[in-house]
């Protein structure tokens, strides 16, 4: 769905009506990290790549008094992009997987859901930093440039900018079309202490700080989502849940795809069966 075909549409009512990549796992691991934050220190929220808004309507319902959210956003402001060779390959994705993408379109959506808008700034991922106190952040969730050199960036944001106790969330971590952000963030597990909690199908999470309490939570919610099938693996001597549909879940939703039978033929009573014969045989 196009960007000018989602404004012009029903105003979303919810999450489900906006369009986006932001499927139901991630939706439930969003709100159980976010409430397993409520009982933490203040901190702020941050999202860097929003698209329409679909996660950010979810990070946004955590916020808290005295919190910010701060969303980081390109939208229209190509110009922002340097004319390096970095600058224009970000120059070349935007054109080709966000060439419509407005900031009136996030907004319309975020107000519709949330009713306030959080603090939007139009730019480079890069910038967050100039706009929160380093050690500031509890959750950030990264969705920006797939470019290996801009999430190299972001991961020294998040460095930077989370709190102990903070959790990052990187997108993409294996699509096929994102190699610069698989290597990135697994550079990062390596060598810039990153320690990876958990992997869904498209995201990664992660800490610079105690990860038991995540785990915990994690598993937590494996056990009571019945949709949710989970593993834990080693990486790099860390144990790392894998997250995914339950058989079940994925029976049940094959099961309501699936075009309903057609409605059986209708049954002749005799003295039909006999007015049809007579019929033919005068013909």
């Amino acid at each position: 769905m196009s960007v000018e075909t989602a404004i012009g549409s029903a105003v979303p009512a919810s999450v489900d009506d906006i369009p986006g990549w932001f499927f139901w796992l991630d939706r439930a691991m969003f709100r159980a990290m976010l409430t397993h934050q409520q009982e933490t220190p203040p901190g702020h929220l941050v999202e860097l790549g929003t698209y329409l808004g679909k996660s950010a309507v979810v990070v946004g319902e955590h916020r808290r008094p005295a919190e910010r959210f701060v969303v980081v956003d390109l939208f229209e402001s190509i110009d922002a992009l340097e004319s390096t060779e970095v600058g224009q390959a970000n120059l070349r994705e935007s054109l080709r997987s966000y060439r419509s993408l407005t900031r009136r379109a996030f907004e319309r959506n975020y107000l519709a859901v949330r009713g306030e808008l959080p603090d939007v700034v139009a730019g480079l991922s890069s910038e967050v930093v100039h706009h929160l106190d380093p050690q500031s952040v509890r959750f950030m969730h990264v969705d920006a440039s797939h470019l290996y050199e801009a999430v190299r960036g972001d991961v020294e944001s998040a460095r930077l900018l989370l709190r102990p106790g903070g959790l990052v969330v990187f997108d993409d971590i294996r699509s096929e079309h994102t190699p610069g952000v698989t290597a990135a963030v697994w550079e990062a597990v390596f060598t810039q202490g990153l320690i990876p909690v958990a992997l869904t199908t498209q995201k990664l999470y992660g800490v610079f700080s105690d990860p038991e309490p995540y785990r915990a939570a994690i598993l937590e919610l494996a056990q009571r989502d019945e949709r949710i099938w989970h593993e834990v693996q080693q990486i790099a001597g860390q144990p790392v849940i894998r997250l995914g549909e339950s058989a079940r879940a994925r029976q049940q939703r094959q099961a309501k795809s699936r075009p309903a039978p057609p409605p059986p033929a209708k049954q002749l009573t005799l003295w039909q069966r006999v007015r049809r014969g007579l019929a033919r045989r005068l013909r």
